[in-house]
């Protein structure tokens, strides 16, 4: 699990690596004529040898008053404020494409809910994003982890030292999925802009 301290070795190492290959925008998700979202799109690539692989992306806003500290990060049902302990992914897959590409709203506020007409509330924030794969040392670090737990299981069960996360290897393959976005695969997608997508005020932008 990650933690503050973590996400501000994160970002120094991603900034660098991933500049070239994560990009964004702002957009109205809407025609002129009707109430429209204020809306982001994020989108990046994935390195070749990280292809195929197993693995997750994220998306995070940060306050641009607190750098290194993540305000929210983008969930599967919005952004979700994040405060401590492991990012919240956006998207898990078996294997992961050459490129991804994934749109929001802008929420109505900082600790999330709801998506608001303007980025106003936003404006100057930085929105990252990144993934993790596990990799083929990942895997062969979990095979050899289930081999020794598996042998051991019958010993510590007769000492009542059997515990319940042994019996699967989801756990450890998240952490090792998110340590791997360490190594250079997060960077900074846009830092927001102003847009106003209040049909009567400016018909969008």
């Amino acid at each position: 699990m990650f933690k503050k301290s973590g996400f501000v070795l994160l970002l120094a190492h991603g900034m660098a690596a991933m500049a070239q290959t994560v990009s964004g925008n702002v957009f109205c998700a809407g025609t002129t004529f009707d109430p429209s979202p204020a809306s982001v799109s994020v989108s990046g690539t994935v390195a070749a040898p990280d292809t195929g692989l197993p693995g997750a992306v994220w998306v995070g806003i940060e306050d641009p008053a607190k750098p290194g500290y993540p305000a929210a990060f983008l969930s599967p049902s919005g952004w979700a404020a994040w405060t401590t302990g492991g990012f919240p992914t956006y998207v898990e897959t078996p294997a992961m494409g050459s490129s991804f590409s994934y749109t929001a709203c802008i929420p109505s506020s900082p600790s999330g809910g709801g998506c608001a007409a303007t980025s106003a509330d936003f404006v100057g924030w930085n929105v990252y994003a990144g993934y993790g794969v596990l990799t083929l040392e990942h895997q062969t670090l979990i095979a050899k982890r289930r081999a020794s737990l598996d042998l051991a299981k019958p010993w510590l069960q007769q000492r009542g030292k059997w515990r319940a996360d042994y019996d699967d290897d989801l756990a450890f393959r998240n952490a090792l999925i998110q340590k791997s976005a360490n190594d250079g695969r997060w960077g900074v997608a846009l830092t927001v802009p102003y847009i106003n997508c209040t049909p009567l005020e400016s018909g969008g932008q």
